[in-house]
Order: structure tokens, then C-alpha cells, then sequence
């Protein structure tokens, strides 16, 4: 199964973070925009592992979360692109993270499952919602330049997702949720 590590968003920031695509969805019809229901903030890619890994995957997240300080505020603020604006691959919608709080959360799940097998990721992470890709690099420079709406919410557990890849966008299945500080 192919798995990652991350945080489902509550239904008012996926109602915000849609109706945002669907402002932005025109001036870039090549683009693959991310159904309301896949929005979500990534932690960690697992890839793909065997299915009897999931007890142990789950497991080392339960004591990873659960030994993490409470919720964790966060807010939907700006939008991006990696790498750039000009040779956009990725289109994101910004999350707040003044006290690092999430950077501690990924840093944390990513360090938990090192020991378990899985190598840590090359690339710095950045607490982003990924809203669109591109297939080969575009000019997301007008798409960058409008703001979704400010949405705040709560992240306050960590979950264990499967992804099916399927036609027209992958499903993602929730596997475990691990409470955040217990």
C-alpha cells in the first residue's frame, strides 16, 4: 500500500481551501487541482509498504503524538509555489506556524519513523497545503498573487493515511488517528 503520514483538515477549512480552487481553477486549466476532499497537510510520505507494517507504523506514531504538548492553532494564510512562482510544480496555501509548532509536529513523526525504516526526507519542510500540480513546470505567477480567505482550526491528532490511486484523483483512506499530547 502506498501510505503518509499527516493531519485531515476540519470541514470549514476544506469548504475555504475549495472555493479558493475553484476561483483560481480557470487560469490554470492544465493544472491537477486537489478535490475538496483530499485537501490535507503532509507530514511524511511513506511510500509504499506491506500492509502488516501498519500495526508498527501506528503504533510509533501513538507514542510519538501522544507525547507532543496539546492542539496545536493553526490558520490558512497565503499561497505559493515550489519551486517558484515562474516554474511552478506545486501550488500551496500557507499554514501559520509562528511557534513552530508544526515544524516540531513533522520534524517529530519524520524522527519516530527513521528508526523504523524509513530514511528522512532530503527536503525542508514547510507547513503547506498542497493545492494543485503541475505536470510539467508552469507559470503560477497570477495564482500566487490571490490569497484564500484566513481560516483558523485546530490540529489535534496526527493520522495514518492509505492512498488509492484512482482516476480522476487518488482517494485517501484514514488508517489511524494518533490524539496529539495523549
Amino acid at each position: 500500500m502506498r501510505a503518509f503520514v499527516g493531519v485531515d483538515l476540519p470541514g470549514d477549512a476544506k469548504d475555504v481551501l475549495a472555493a479558493f480552487i475553484d476561483r483560481l481553477r480557470a487560469a490554470a486549466p492544465e493544472a491537477k487541482w486537489v478535490p475538496r476532499d483530499n485537501l490535507h497537510l503532509t507530514l511524511a510520505f511513506l511510500g509504499e509498504v506491506g500492509e502488516e507494517r501498519g500495526a508498527e507504523i501506528g503504533d510509533a506514531l501513538r507514542v510519538a503524538a501522544s507525547g507532543l504538548p496539546g492542539p496545536i492553532p493553526t490558520q490558512v494564510h497565503g499561497a505559493g509555489a515550489f519551486p517558484s512562482a515562474r516554474r511552478a510544480r506545486v501550488v500551496w496555501a500557507g499554514l501559520l506556524d509562528g511557534e513552530g509548532r508544526l515544524a516540531a509536529l513533522a520534524h517529530r513523526m519524520r524522527a519516530t519513523l527513521e528508526p523504523i525504516g524509513f530514511p528522512p526526507e532530503s527536503r525542508s519542510w514547510k507547513p503547506h497545503l498542497t493545492l494543485a500540480r503541475f505536470r510539467t513546470p508552469g507559470d503560477a505567477s497570477t495564482l500566487v498573487t490571490a490569497s484564500p480567505e484566513e481560516v483558523s482550526f485546530i490540529v489535534s491528532d496526527v493520522t495514518l493515511f492509505r492512498s488509492r490511486l484512482a482516476r480522476p484523483a487518488p482517494t485517501y483512506e484514514p488508517m489511524g488517528r494518533f490524539p496529539i499530547g495523549g
